[in-house]
């Protein structure tokens, strides 16, 4: 791989944090690495509003890039942050070489977070919001549901989550958005998750053409895998 800017988007309840020891092989190897934390999340956990959405979250990764004038990106999404995908493929294309989704949703126009997720998920999320987040935050789940297995401290990660903006699950993307499955990209499975609730969406990226590439490590592969993760991302197929 050329020297690429990798901009590494975390998942709900998440920040940037998630990424350091990713950010820091990619580094060490050359290349530009970000990885921004959305509003209302982790250290910007102060701007936590009933009406922060997706929208907002599009924008924050976005701004960034347009601020900085990166280009040659390899966009590296996680799990929520998969939604986001379409609406920063309509507003970056160009500066994006590659796409990479880790266990990540893949949405289609008009669908929002709650319709992308098992449907027992999407009411155990609704009554959460509800019984412990005032209607409009998502509290964090018990980090077991991620399958750290050991590899990290699951009371570490605990610590470290905060509340998810409800809204971004349920508000469709106001934005435009482009087909991601369109342009050069690859996805990132869990091979230890039984059931596995991204099996889908790995399906759909096979489907365009997408390699789909299956590693151990639980859902959380940037915290217990971060070197084959970097080794994995410095790996991806992008123009020269």
């Amino acid at each position: 791989m050329t020297h690429a800017t990798f901009v590494l988007v975390h998942g709900a309840w998440h920040g940037g944090w998630c990424w350091d020891a990713v950010a820091e092989r990619l580094r060490a190897q050359g290349h530009a690495c970000v990885a921004p934390t959305l509003r209302g999340l982790a250290h910007r956990r102060g701007a936590l509003t009933p009406e922060l959405d997706a929208d907002d979250h599009v924008d924050d990764v976005a701004s960034l890039v347009e601020a900085l004038d990166l280009r040659q990106i390899v966009l590296v999404l996680h799990s929520y942050a998969g939604l986001l995908g379409p609406a920063l493929q309509a507003r970056l294309g160009p500066r994006i070489v590659h796409r990479c989704f880790i266990e990540a949703v893949i949405p289609t126009p008009g669908q929002c977070m709650l319709d992308l997720v098992a449907p027992a998920a999407a009411r155990r999320f609704e009554r959460a919001a509800h019984e412990h987040g005032d209607g409009w935050r998502l509290p964090p789940p018990d980090p077991a549901q991620f399958h750290l297995g050991g590899a990290i401290a699951a009371d570490e990660v605990a610590r470290r989550l905060t509340p998810h903006p409800w809204r971004s699950f349920t508000a469709p993307l106001r934005a435009p958005q482009a087909d991601v499955l369109a342009h050069a990209g690859s996805y990132l499975l869990a091979s230890d998750r039984d059931p596995q609730p991204y099996a889908g969406f790995a399906a759909r990226a096979d489907a365009a053409g997408w390699p789909v590439t299956r590693m151990a490590g639980g859902h959380l592969l940037m915290l217990t895998q971060p070197a084959a993760l970097a080794d994995y991302l410095l790996s991806l197929p992008t123009p020269h």
